[in-house]
């Protein structure tokens, strides 16, 4: 499966089980791996309604930084990242290995490049893509963000174009909002939503209206619960079809993870 858009919502309570920074970094890898294997385009860190007292904040503020850092391109991580202890073990992480992190280092004319702008001009933007000498762009752009770029001319001066490509897989956008799982599906406005839940309709007893739904619909949202407790906030609206879905039917354990739940369902949804 490869929609318009995939959106992966997952609860800032994900790490709550564990206060090591080494397992959380490992726990959020296993996340970010899984959303490039199979090409979601987003990932929503919602707020678990189980967080009376807002103790899973930061958790997500942690769980975006580092899905962020394992997103941007080996060659601008520095920049973007300033040091900090709580990332000091992302060396743990796994290398993404997308499109979007080229391990060639010197880029033909029309290919497509991450950049950090380093530096705006009133004649344009200086850009670091990776290369011995920063590229120029004609457009003026905030400084200090990545953007995408396509190369245009590699000459005396490197020139690029804020493009991004169409046709493969760029990477995935990190959103924590800090809000209930209803209202951080506002903001990604899907027409199809799936609620994974181990009391919902086994992925095989629908497996045929399951597909026809993906097929139809081109903004799909999967949402995850947290390690204690699958979703109890009612998320039904008019503005989108909704399913409960049990995509690990007949499991040999108590409980699955969420990392497991994750993996399970996007491998089941990138058949259909």
């Amino acid at each position: 499966m490869y929609k318009d858009e995939l959106s992966v919502f997952v609860p800032n309570s994900y790490l709550s089980e564990s206060k090591d920074f080494k397992v959380r970094t490992y726990k959020v890898g296993i996340l970010g791996r899984a959303l490039a294997v199979f090409r979601a385009n987003r990932v929503v860190i919602y707020n678990d309604t189980n967080n009376e007292d807002g103790i899973y904040e930061e958790d997500g503020k942690f769980m975006a930084e580092v899905l962020s850092y394992m997103n941007t391109p080996q060659y601008l991580r520095k920049r973007a990242f300033p040091i900090k202890a709580e990332l000091k073990h992302v060396g743990i992480l796994p290398p993404l290995r997308a499109p979007h992190h080229p391990v060639d280092d010197s880029p033909d004319v029309g290919d497509y490049r991450q950049g950090f702008t380093v530096k705006r001009t009133k004649k344009g933007t200086y850009v670091d893509i990776g290369m011995d000498k920063l590229a120029f762009c004609k457009e003026q752009l905030t400084v200090n963000k990545i953007f995408s770029f396509k190369l245009t001319k590699l000459a005396k001066e490197v020139i690029v174009t804020p493009e991004v490509p169409g046709d493969i897989y760029w990477g995935y956008e990190v959103i924590s909002t800090n809000k209930s799982l209803k209202n951080s599906l506002k903001l990604v406005k899907p027409d199809f939503v799936v609620e994974t839940t181990r009391y919902g309709d086994s992925i095989n007893s629908i497996f045929d209206q399951l597909q026809s739904k993906i097929e139809e619909c081109s903004n799909i949202a999967i949402c995850f619960g947290g390690p204690y407790s699958s979703i109890t906030e009612n998320i039904s609206s008019g503005n989108y079809d909704l399913i409960k879905l049990n995509t690990i039917p007949d499991q040999g354990t108590e409980t699955v993870r969420t990392e497991e739940a994750v993996v399970a369902t996007l491998s089941l949804f990138n058949l259909l």
